[in-house]
């Protein structure tokens, strides 16, 4: 696909010389929050990895399989065309390739340069909400110019139907008229421009961002549930009374928390939260693009994104610091 070039000028949206609200509180919100959905995708992703290479490890254990190193341990510095580093892993004898990752991660990795090119985006419209003086505005403007193309052009290959956007910015036209305009008006310009040009693509966005949480909580609840079910059962056992006070009150414990966890990713709903982000930078264009300053809409919305965000975190990392190792291959049913 040709990439099509969206020409911005920042120049034909000054506001008049008198200050207005910037709205830095709530784009610092906006941004903490994205950087909470990012986090817990990377802590989601990891602790995927982590819990299938464990799987390995048992079912290598239980067979006493015969096991190697690849090739690739005795390379030392990236080589090839990208430079890379080769596959460095245990497998088992005789075999030259590391063991396929599962959809579920191949799913995630895929989509990470969609959660880096967010992080980066609002990282640097934090940057332009910030910036104290001219020199630091012009210097995040173009930052934020870039991050906003490379974010939008990113959407546009996962769907196409997304308009993609290198946006060409005339910054001088707006940070040349230091003299005559405050600080806070070419910051609006600049936030007004390029926020909006870039809203359509969050909409966009929002879709990976649910399917994404949706691959996450549902491993997660999967695995708490096959723990849970086995730390039961030493409570469902005729011999619960032999276990000793102390013994009892440690795994009761372990059980109550797990089940605490458990109900948390339950109640995350990948899906409000992915509908808020889109929702809060939606009301942001909104408002930068509002003279009258009606800010209700866009704390309301920002607050409702920051509550959903923290929600899931906590519950991803309740679910990952509860969950146990895996030491045990997995069996098949027994038949009944």
């Amino acid at each position: 696909m040709t990439k099509s070039l969206v020409i911005i000028t920042l120049g034909t949206t000054l506001l008049s010389a008198c200050a207005p609200y910037a709205y830095n509180s709530e784009i610092t919100s906006f941004a903490n929050s994205v950087n909470t959905v990012v986090s817990t995708h990377q802590t989601g992703k990891q602790a995927i990895a982590i819990q299938i290479a464990q799987q390995q490890q048992a079912a290598h254990i239980a067979a006493k399989d015969r096991l190697d190193l690849l090739p690739g341990c005795d390379s030392v510095d990236p080589s090839g065309n990208p430079p890379k580093l080769k596959d460095c892993t245990v497998v088992k004898f005789g075999e030259v390739h590391a063991p396929k990752a599962t959809p579920e991660l191949i799913h995630l990795a895929n989509d990470e340069p969609l959660f880096a090119a967010l992080k980066a985006y609002v990282t640097a419209l934090t940057a332009v909400s910030n910036a104290e003086d001219d020199a630091a505005l012009t210097k995040a403007t173009q930052s934020f110019t870039s991050a906003a193309s490379g974010l939008t052009d990113a959407v546009a290959k996962l769907a196409p139907e997304t308009p993609s956007s290198a946006l060409v910015t005339s910054a001088g036209g707006v940070l040349g008229q230091g003299i005559s305009l405050y600080l806070n008006s070419r910051r609006l310009a600049v936030l007004r421009t390029i926020v909006s040009a870039v809203d359509p693509s969050i909409i966009t966005l929002g879709q990976t961002v649910e399917t994404d949480l949706y691959v996450i909580r549902a491993h997660q609840i999967r695995q708490m549930q096959k723990e849970l079910h086995a730390d039961v059962a030493t409570f469902q056992a005729e011999t619960v009374d032999k276990l000793n006070e102390s013994d009892y009150q440690t795994k009761l414990v372990a059980l109550q928390t797990k089940v605490a966890a458990f109900n948390q990713a339950r109640a995350a709903d990948p899906k409000a939260i992915a509908k808020a982000m889109v929702n809060a930078h939606h009301q942001l264009a909104v408002a930068l693009q509002n003279k009258s300053e009606q800010i209700l809409p866009v704390l309301t919305a920002v607050a409702d994104f920051s509550s959903a965000a923290g929600q899931m975190k906590t519950a991803i990392d309740a679910s990952v610091s509860t969950t146990e190792p895996v030491t045990k291959a997995a069996t098949p049913p027994a038949n009944k």
